[in-house]
């Protein structure tokens, strides 16, 4: 029987609305659950990695021109994915269930690895002040460069040289001398009669805010990986799914497809599909 394209998209909606409906129930139940003990099985860790990126919706205004305009090392042996569009808060709440799910209060140590996004903070304070979190090493990376070359601008050679024994001493357990260095450079600015970049305090207070977060020789000997790379890659993957040229997507299309995909690869695919 030739089946249309009509009603291969009819199953695709149908399916995601089952999906997405599974998933709000086990959010919901995840709510009520007690706490579980911790394991006596072999040690582990979970670690939890979240991250933002953007997609296309079809407003009302979909289809018509536009107006003239004059004139970033553990193995992680198993992932299972959260993805949500909406307020922050609510992303944590589903990430929080989700991570009961897979054993949350089970596992010995729990990790938050993820880039200096404020949101993605916030809900590490709301939703698991007890892990330890990791600021990943890729994007603490950059904003040494960025400030390597505001205090070496148009001097790679220089920027370079202040830079390197950082990251070195960033990664390899200096992480303290990392934060002195930073504190003295209004000093290191004026003792070379030369003008402090505005960047040098945003950057300073950056790694401060962040001093927690920053122990990646420790972190990485306890088997948590220290860049988000696993993250990064997700989220290329669900963008070279939804943001196809020339994609743009109805809030309901987006949501059913994005459930599916969650569903598949979360293992619940099967569940999806059973009617009863």
């Amino acid at each position: 029987m030739p089946v249309d394209d009509a009603l291969i998209h009819a199953q695709v909606q149908r399916a995601g609305e089952r999906a997405d409906q599974q998933a709000q129930v086990r959010i919901t139940a995840s709510a009520t659950l007690a706490p579980t003990p911790k394991s006596t099985g072999p040690p582990g860790a979970l670690v939890i990695m979240m991250d933002g990126w953007m997609l296309r919706h079809r407003g009302g205004d979909w289809g018509l021109q536009p107006a003239a305009v004059p004139g970033e090392r553990g193995l992680l042996v198993e992932k299972f994915v959260v993805a949500y569009v909406g307020e922050p808060l609510e992303f944590g709440r589903r990430v929080q269930a989700e991570a009961r799910r897979r054993g949350l209060g089970q596992a010995p140590r729990v990790y938050v690895v993820a880039d200096g996004g404020v949101w993605i903070w916030n809900i590490v304070a709301d939703r698991f002040a007890a892990a330890t979190g990791v600021l990943d090493f890729y994007h603490a990376s950059q904003h040494l460069w960025e400030l390597a070359h505001a205090l070496h601008p148009e001097n790679e050679a220089g920027a370079r040289a202040w830079v390197q024994p950082l990251l070195h001493q960033l990664r390899h357990g200096g992480e303290a001398d990392v934060l002195q260095t930073l504190q003295n450079l209004p000093a290191w600015c004026a003792q070379r009669e030369q003008l402090l970049p505005p960047l040098v305090a945003k950057e300073t207070n950056y790694f401060e805010n962040h001093r927690e977060h920053i122990h990646y020789e420790t972190r990485a000997a306890e088997g948590c990986p220290v860049g988000s790379r696993a993250m990064e890659s997700l989220c290329g993957q669900l963008q070279g799914r939804f943001k196809r040229g020339g994609q743009f997507w109805t809030e309901p299309g987006r949501r059913r497809l994005m459930a599916l995909e969650v569903a598949r690869r979360n293992h619940d695919w099967d569940k999806v599909w059973q009617l009863n």
